[in-house]
């Protein structure tokens, strides 16, 4: 009696097993979740498992694929990049006079068309041009390094007070020589969007 006791409760262990087991299934499979309310046979349970499995590999399988081809794509840039970047010059790009008549033009052209709006704009940029000029044929805009190098160089160099103070200096007279600022200050507005014209 008693093996026959052991031997039942066994079998009801084994079978609450299974449906655990079962049940646990269900609820990975997200087309065996959402029917929770339905009765699926274990067939059933199998069956979508194994297709829920395989797509699961079949996906696992693409990504590992795009994954492949974006670092064949990333070494393949990279390594374009340093063919070009040991092509160029140790010292960087020099600054080419034809960039540094273009950007003093476009300065021209903005310090004009902001003069229009307002004359103390012509003002200012008196005191900046000095600055613009230095800038303009100082800074590399090869790379980022260059770039960061030649800008702190030029920071050091031009707009420390000592630079600065006769530079402004220099401006504040050269306004005075050639404006009225000093005798009738009502002419500057004409005169500064005349001297930006």
């Amino acid at each position: 009696e008693h093996r026959r006791m052991s031997h039942i409760s066994a079998e009801q262990k084994r079978r609450c097993n299974i449906k655990m087991g079962f049940d646990q299934l269900a609820s990975m499979v997200p087309t065996l979740a959402s029917q929770k309310s339905s009765k699926v046979s274990k067939a059933t349970v199998l069956q979508k498992t194994v297709d829920y499995t395989t797509r699961l590999q079949q996906e696992r399988q693409s990504m590992a694929d795009e994954e492949a081809r974006l670092k064949k794509e990333i070494q393949e840039l990279n390594t374009s990049i340093n063919t070009c970047q040991s092509q160029l010059p140790a010292t960087g790009a020099p600054v080419s006079r034809q960039r540094v008549d273009q950007m003093l033009t476009l300065f021209s052209n903005h310090v004009k068309d902001r003069t229009q709006e307002n004359f103390k704009f012509w003002i200012f940029s008196v005191l900046l041009r000095q600055l613009f000029e230095s800038y303009n044929s100082s800074v590399s805009t090869t790379n980022p390094e260059e770039f960061c190098r030649t800008v702190l160089a030029w920071l050091d160099q031009h707009c420390t007070l000592p630079s600065l103070r006769p530079a402004v200096l220099a401006a504040l007279r050269d306004i005075s020589r050639t404006t009225s600022i000093l005798t009738d200050p009502s002419l500057v507005p004409g005169e500064a969007r005349q001297a930006a014209s």
